[in-house]
């Protein structure tokens, strides 16, 4: 059985370039020249470049009616040739079964995912070999951006992706007009908009009542079918969603780039090679970090297990389709396509690229401050806690970022804060203080590249991307137009409070902040700030 290893784009003396020091043709030539035959095939073609790209999402049946953003209508976006025939589509049977499908917002992202770049690269690699004569063993390379080398800045946009032509003279398919990012920013940043790699350190996969907010989920709460939620795992936003926003970015117009929103995201070729180091991490994760995947048989057997769409992938221009499960892809070496296995490696599963050290035991060291020593800190067994949230305190009104930033007052429920007080006086090895979070709900807007920042009382509490808000926010959507919520733990903030007498509060003072002024006359509006408490 043949295996195929996934390499860093810098890597083998390349720098991110079409050939080597040597003259020979990189894994990325290849990718481009395979990439233009894709191309070159109609939209109605299953496997063409732009049915691949709708797959992910689309805006050209499912069209953007906001003004400010007709330039993401796919007839609008000038990459897109006139191969590929935009005005006749494919089959209704066809779009239904597969366009619109990346899972966001789930505990589904990871695996759907992986099973849309095996697609896709066996897809090209049949290319590459079948019709171009290239090498065999080619797999797709990946962009770790967060990688610190002292040979080449990893988080620039490799170079291969800003020049005009290929070596044999031809475009440069890889060179997209809509791109706007330069590099990705790696941290640490004052307002935290930086992207890292610290999700590599979760230790669960999945958000349950296992535990608090504490254990920062890596793969995403427990969802049906989602194409684009609210249930983001730590992997999902931060890289994921950061790098997105940071490619996509934006023209001095206030126009988004096509890596910065899901409907326009996978026709940049840049794409699959930042979700090849999404799924590097992942199995770094797994096989580096000791981790696991759930068991839970509703993520084994994927949306189906609830009756909703099976994954599905064509791979042949009569839309043979690959059905696929979370349990077939969740591992690289035993990867189940079609009823044969499928391997593939990455050249480098060092579990984190960035930040070495690891982090501190968060819950432990919070015992620690109300009292409890070690031997008990060991003896918790926090499954056994259940977690029950209730609401203890929320904004009055709808709130409009359009300044770039609002103050808002959480007011607190006498009753229901009553309850959080008690907690914190009585902590120990059977009594488990609460934890308290902030929800951002019904988050709308259309800034997908932009990212908001919470502090409470001028301490920054955390930042996120708004990737996907553009969709969320459109009333045709799947959401229909409820928006994106977001959540913030700010136990340590309740904590200071109490360990300085001040747990009788009546209210929570908070800043939002985004980081780029809104243009086009666009808005940014929340419809509540929620204060909650996640206890026994």
């Amino acid at each position: 059985m043949a295996s195929f290893t996934r390499k860093n784009v810098w890597s083998n003396n390349n720098g991110g370039q079409f050939q080597d020091t040597s003259g020979n043709y990189t894994d990325l030539f290849w990718y481009a020249k395979a990439i233009q035959v894709m191309q070159s095939r109609p939209i109605s073609n299953p496997v063409s470049w732009w049915f691949y790209g709708a797959i992910h999402g689309e805006f050209l049946i499912n069209r953007i009616n906001n003004p400010n953003y007709l330039y993401l209508n796919w007839p609008n976006i000038s990459y897109i040739t006139s191969d590929a025939k935009l005005g006749t589509l494919p089959s209704r049977t066809l779009t239904n079964l597969f366009w619109n499908q990346c899972q966001h917002g789930t505990w589904f992202f990871p695996p759907w995912h992986r099973g849309y770049l095996v697609a896709i690269e066996i897809i090209l690699r049949n290319i590459i070999t079948n019709q171009l004569d290239g090498p065999k063993d080619w797999a797709l390379p990946y962009w770790n951006y967060l990688n610190q080398s002292s040979q080449y800045s990893q988080n620039n946009i490799p170079p291969a992706f800003t020049v005009t032509n290929l070596p044999d003279g031809s475009a440069n398919p890889l060179l997209v007009p809509q791109r706007y990012g330069t590099q990705v920013e790696v941290g640490p940043s004052m307002d935290g908009t930086d992207a890292n790699d610290e999700c590599q350190w979760d230790k669960i996969y999945e958000s349950s009542s296992k535990g608090g907010l504490y254990d920062f989920y890596y793969g995403g709460g427990e969802t049906g079918f989602s194409h684009g939620g609210s249930e983001t795992g730590d992997l999902e936003m931060n890289p994921h969603n950061f790098v997105h926003g940071m490619v996509g970015s934006q023209n001095t117009a206030g126009q988004m780039g096509l890596m910065g929103v899901p409907g326009t995201a996978a026709l940049d070729p840049i794409f699959f090679l930042h979700h090849a180091n999404i799924d590097r991490m992942w199995d770094a994760w797994i096989i580096t970090g000791g981790n696991s995947n759930p068991i839970d048989p509703n993520w084994l057997k994927g949306p189906s297990a609830g009756g909703n769409s099976r994954f599905a992938m064509p791979v042949d221009a009569n839309a043979k389709t690959w059905y696929f499960t979370p349990d077939d892809v969740q591992s690289t070496t035993n990867l189940q396509y079609l009823g044969n296995p499928y391997t593939y490696t990455y050249d480098d599963l060092a579990l984190t690229s960035y930040d070495m050290t690891p982090p501190k035991n968060l819950f432990a060291l919070r015992m620690r401050k109300f009292g409890v020593d070690d031997i008990e800190i060991e003896k918790i067994d926090k499954m056994s806690f259940k977690k029950n949230a209730e609401l203890v305190g929320a904004s009055e009104g709808a709130l409009s970022l359009k300044g770039g930033g609002t103050e808002v007052v959480a007011h607190l429920d006498r009753t229901s804060w009553k309850n959080v007080e008690r907690s914190l006086f009585k902590v120990s090895s059977s009594n488990i203080p609460d934890e308290i979070y902030l929800q951002l709900e019904g988050v709308r807007g259309g800034n997908d590249t932009n990212f908001i920042s919470v502090y409470i009382n001028e301490v920054l509490i955390k930042s996120v991307s708004l990737f996907g808000l553009l969709q969320a926010s459109t009333k045709d959507s799947l959401h229909g137009g409820a928006g994106l919520s977001f959540k913030f733990n700010i136990t340590d903030i309740i904590d200071d409070l109490h360990f300085e007498g001040n747990e009788d509060v009546d209210a929570l003072n908070i800043l939002i902040k985004t980081k780029f002024p809104l243009l086009n006359d666009d808005d940014l509006t929340i419809d509540r700030v929620g204060i909650y408490r996640l206890g026994q």
